[in-house]
């Protein structure tokens, strides 16, 4: 740009922003979810009590985790709310394949979840059951965080703002809320801070044509 003695554009331009290259997050909501979450909590606990030694991969601080779940048994709670949350995943090609495998998050107050991956899946996803105050958000690294560093850093809060073109991007947990994104996204979810457990349902999904 060509600038005057004061500082001044001496040139007429036009400017926008063209996104590329995005990464999706799917988001779906499970509309009167206020109403049925407690026989969700039940079932949850229920889990625990059947397998109190729980998995241990990514979960810190005593958090607990189920053995997996082949989301096939529509008979089952958890499975069918997946299977009818997943039916509404319009944006997919009729023609695709789902193979479901999920388990239960039970992070008790001080316990969180690792920075990591889904290996051998492609796209992954949580629905939050129980989310008091300050439970712990899920936080994602952007997948290009080391190379764009420097530029990052040179763009204005407000540019980043809004084309969320940041280091990491966080979501707060909502109760009967699910996101879906790609299974190569390092995430974490931060300490739950409050009094009170937090329950998720996290899932893998391999897709097939």
């Amino acid at each position: 740009i060509i600038f005057d003695l004061f500082g001044e554009s001496l040139m007429n331009l036009d400017y926008k922003t063209i996104l590329i290259f995005p990464v999706p997050i799917h988001q779906i909501d499970v509309n009167g979810f206020k109403e049925i979450e407690n026989e969700f909590i039940d079932y949850c606990y229920d889990m625990q009590k059947l397998y109190p030694i729980g998995e241990s991969f990514s979960n810190k601080g005593g958090s607990w985790q189920s053995p997996p779940l082949n989301v096939t048994n529509k008979d089952d709670l958890i499975q069918n709310l997946l299977i009818n949350c997943l039916s509404e995943f319009t944006v997919l090609k009729k023609s695709t394949k789902l193979y479901i495998s999920a388990w239960i998050g039970i992070n008790k107050p001080g316990s969180y979840n690792s920075k990591h991956v889904h290996p051998r899946s492609d796209l992954s996803g949580v629905l939050w059951i129980k989310t008091p105050e300050n439970c712990g958000n899920i936080v994602f690294d952007s997948p290009v965080a080391f190379q764009t560093h420097q530029e990052t850093e040179s763009y204005t809060d407000e540019f980043l703002s809004k084309t969320n073109y940041n280091h990491n991007y966080y979501f707060n947990p909502i109760k009967g809320r699910m996101l879906i994104f790609p299974s190569h996204l390092q995430h974490f979810v931060e300490p739950n801070e409050s009094d009170e457990d937090r329950i998720s349902v996290s899932f893998n999904i391999r897709i097939e044509e």
